[in-house]
């Protein structure tokens, strides 16, 4: 089975956000809060991941992406949406105020999928491959605070 068919075949059995807010980590090199709210009233500096294909990767500097890449990139945030779909969660664990954060997370995980598969093209290194291990264990990775990953 190919590196891709792996991701996507996990994408399929994953029920991602479900556990944010639920557990800890026991990881210096995680924060981790139990609601978008608390994030939002922690005085942290919080430098937030990408949600927008736009959005320039914190880790790599962009290039041309192969013909065969671009096509997997698509597949795969399709891949994530239709996951998504599957295992819906509640919009009130996204909400904040009158925000709902429910398209960034969205965005987010399709990006963060997209980066992981580019990653792994191009055998560059782990920094995505982490981010989506913790997306895999249902939580919501939404970005950065003095280089230590900020979780709910």
């Amino acid at each position: 089975m190919s590196f891709f068919n792996e991701i996507q075949q996990k994408m399929g059995t994953t029920p991602f956000f479900s556990n944010m807010g639920k557990g800890n980590f026991d990881d210096k090199k995680i924060i981790y809060f139990h609601s978008i709210q608390a994030c939002f009233e922690s005085p942290l500096n919080v430098v937030w991941l990408p949600t927008s294909p736009t959005q320039d990767d914190p880790f790599y500097i962009k290039q041309e992406y192969p013909k065969d890449l671009v096509e997997m990139r698509l597949l795969v945030s399709k891949a994530v949406i239709e996951s998504l779909k599957a295992f819906p969660v509640p919009d009130n664990q996204f909400q904040f105020d009158a925000h709902n954060f429910k398209i960034a997370a969205r965005n987010a995980i399709c990006y963060a999928f997209r980066q992981y598969l580019t990653e792994k093209y191009f055998n560059y290194g782990d920094n995505w491959e982490n981010i989506i291990q913790i997306y895999c264990q249902g939580h919501f990775p939404i970005g950065f605070c003095k280089k230590t990953l900020v979780v709910i």
